[in-house]
């Protein structure tokens, strides 16, 4: 089980966190928060296709971030504060993410991360490219494509839980691992 709030609390004051953010989210926040990523891992990772990794999936978790905070701004303001961290561990980095969403979004987001985090890496391959030729998008204007991307480039399974709040809210926490290799 990953308690995104607990790990945060652990990892404020460690060597191996690059990156921490606690608060709300905004467009020009989430560029700074990109560009402050980009500046650590330049300082601390010497392999140019791992950093490239870790930060194409920091897009990623960013940007699903940012379009959840979207549909949280009509919720209580306690519900709109992230979390976001990138911790450099001695064979691997990981993200880890956490936001609050409403309850009714749980099942469908649940289902996609455990039909992802199931296929074989041809069979995700595979689903990624029919997605992209069928150039279907969401209701709000997404593909769909973010969890595979982020299971695709970590060549993990996305790590998650849900935390029950209220009987509107839930707490998702979200982590990434990427290995060194």
């Amino acid at each position: 089980m990953i308690n995104t709030k607990e790990q945060y609390k652990q990892q404020k004051k460690s060597e191996n966190l690059l990156l921490g953010y606690k608060g709300e989210i905004t467009d020009n926040l989430t560029s700074s928060l990109l560009s402050l990523a980009e500046s650590k891992l330049a300082m601390v990772e010497y392999n140019s296709r791992l950093k490239k990794k870790v930060f194409h999936i920091l897009v990623e978790v960013l940007q699903n971030i940012y379009h959840n905070y979207n549909d949280m701004l009509k919720a209580p303001d306690n519900y709109q504060e992230v979390f976001l961290m990138i911790v450099r561990e001695d064979k691997s980095y990981n993200i880890v993410a956490g936001n609050y969403m409403q309850q009714a979004h749980i099942q469908k987001l649940k289902q996609r991360i455990d039909q992802v985090n199931a296929m074989d890496p041809e069979s995700l391959r595979a689903k990624y490219r029919i997605k992209l030729d069928e150039g279907e998008f969401t209701e709000i204007g997404r593909a769909g494509l973010g969890i595979m991307d982020m299971v695709r480039k970590s060549g993990q399974p996305l790590e998650y839980d849900f935390l029950s709040v209220d009987k509107e809210y839930s707490f998702f926490s979200l982590k990434i691992n990427i290995q060194y290799k």
